[in-house]
């Protein structure tokens, strides 16, 4: 037997090392793991069976005792590793120290997920530990964060083919959401694409967002520069339903219209389309108005009833020129606090923008949203080619350039001089709108730039009473490089090859000489 405890002790040490490996760096082998753990404990016991009197005799001796105290300072460092280890994993907490909070999930997001009505259920497709895999396990440990309404369950295609033909799913990396009798799947885990499954499944209507044409707007199936296909494109990932209104054919806004976007009319709209728009938001509908500086739209007077009034100039802004603009196309970063720009830090650029005042109504609520900065002016004669603040024709900065109006509505339930309103099961109806004095900040040319894209869809999300969409927006990975100077490359090449190994090779010395004088 004695031939075979060498080898004994060698098993012993490899599988006790493999299992200690597996266990941390590949949990899901549990069958594997313990193998090698009883390996380790068998080929232990022999070992300590047959030298036993060697391992007594090496263990009564000086050098022993100095080894006994170096186990016990090694146990003692890892007891405190592991201790220090399980404290971490009851108690877990997350550090995000990347420029833009790139692993961070955004303010908006982290609220609709507390909030979520019920419990979703969350199927994750993927390969055993691929880097797929962590990477969405990192992104889904911040929803579970939020809430204990989400169930993950996590299958291999390979090793559950039944499962996997269930739900259908043919492709490495799909994610399926249920909750009740909904169920959606999304490919590309990001934060955006997951947050908006959320929305899918537990929302029960989709919402529609009709824009009005018939008067030179720009169409939503344009894929120029002057398109909306984008502005299309990014409502329908956030859950919307988009159509298109001509309204001289109607002649009424459907029913289901939860928003109507006017996007840059050319030419006048009707004063039956008004008479429409008027008794759409009399029933508590929601318009938001693009309207360009110079546009025959004729809307005046209409917006003026709503406490809104139009410049019918273009604001000049000098500090655009710093943001890389043009100095009539304003760069605003500066909000008014509301719902709509809660959290919101991006700048939005209005390429030739005309100001947008709120007037005194009494029945009206109205707030100036987006202002330009003090250096910038109203231009009322930007024609006659000299841009120049004239204090007595110009308005003088800050410009606003966007309004917003509510108006509560009366119900035959309200007249009823009730004095109680706290017993209404239902909220006082309100109708709202939103006026920005310049169409193409939205546009495909001008939508992708900082924050316009945002801010179009959180203005219309807040319009369609869906503030759960304001903000989850995907975030960009910025390319951040390191560029090293000559002298700095010089200083860490001499680092690497002389210093560092100077100073080990000194203190070797050091060492070898104090021992030779002993």
């Amino acid at each position: 037997m004695k031939k075979f405890t060498p080898i004994a002790g060698w098993l012993s040490l490899t599988s006790g090392f493999l299992t200690l490996l597996f266990y941390i760096i590949l949990p899901d082998l549990k069958t594997l793991t313990i193998s090698l753990a009883l390996i380790s404990l068998s080929n232990g016991i022999f070992f300590i069976y047959t030298e036993g009197i060697s391992i007594k005799k090496i263990f009564s001796s000086r050098l022993a005792q100095h080894g006994t105290n170096t186990i016990i300072l090694i146990s003692v460092v890892l007891g405190i590793l592991i201790f220090t280890n399980l404290l971490i994993h009851r108690h877990k907490q997350r550090f995000d120290f990347t420029a833009d909070s790139f692993f961070t999930l955004a303010p908006q997001t982290k609220k609709f997920v507390s909030d979520l009505p019920r419990k979703v259920k969350l199927t994750a497709f993927f390969q055993t530990e691929t880097p797929e895999k962590v990477a969405f396990k990192n992104l889904i440990q911040g929803y579970l964060e939020e809430t204990k309404k989400i169930e993950v369950t996590y299958v291999d295609p390979d090793k559950n083919p039944a499962i996997t033909k269930q739900y259908g799913v043919t492709t490495y990396g799909t994610i399926v959401l249920e909750s009740g009798k909904k169920e959606t799947k999304i490919q590309n885990a990001t934060e955006e694409n997951l947050t908006n499954a959320f929305l899918k499944v537990t929302r029960d209507e989709q919402k529609v967002i009709y824009f009005l044409e018939g008067h030179g707007e720009s169409k939503i199936e344009n894929m120029g520069n002057e398109g909306y296909q984008n502005a299309k494109k990014n409502l329908e990932q956030d859950g919307f339903l988009v159509k298109t209104l001509l309204l001289l054919k109607t002649g009424d806004i459907p029913e289901d219209a939860s928003t109507l976007i006017i996007a840059g009319p050319k030419k006048p709209i009707q004063q039956e389309e008004q008479t429409a728009l008027k008794a759409y938001l009399e029933k508590g509908g929601a318009i938001l108005m693009l309207l360009d500086p110079e546009s025959k739209h004729g809307m005046e007077e209409f917006l003026k009833s709503w406490g809104v009034q139009l410049g019918g100039d273009i604001v000049i802004d000098p500090l655009s020129k710093l943001f890389g603009g043009d100095f009539a196309a304003p760069v605003v970063n500066q909000y008014t606090v509301h719902d709509i720009t809660s959290d919101f830090s991006l700048a939005t650029i209005f390429p030739i923008v005309q100001s947008v005042q709120e007037i005194p109504n009494s029945k009206v609520e109205t707030v100036e949203l987006l202002k330009t900065s003090n250096n910038s002016w109203g231009e009322s004669d930007f024609k006659s080619g000299t841009v120049k603040f004239d204090a007595d024709s110009d308005r003088k900065g800050p410009v606003s350039v966007v309004v917003v109006a509510s108006k509560l509505l009366e119900t035959e339930e309200l007249d009823k001089k009730d004095k109680n309103l706290q017993e209404h099961k239902k909220p006082q109806p309100k109708a709202t709108m939103v006026v920005i004095g310049d169409s193409d900040f939205a546009n495909n040319r001008y939508s992708n730039f900082s924050g316009n894209g945002d801010f179009f869809l959180n203005t219309v999300s807040w319009l369609a009473e869906e503030e759960n969409l304001i903000s989850i927006r995907p975030k960009k990975r910025k390319n951040t490089p390191i560029h090293l100077t000559r002298a700095w490359g010089t200083a860490i090449f001499a680092l690497g090859i002389f210093v560092f190994p100077g100073i080990v090779a000194s203190v070797g010395i050091r060492i070898w000489w104090r021992r030779r004088g002993l």
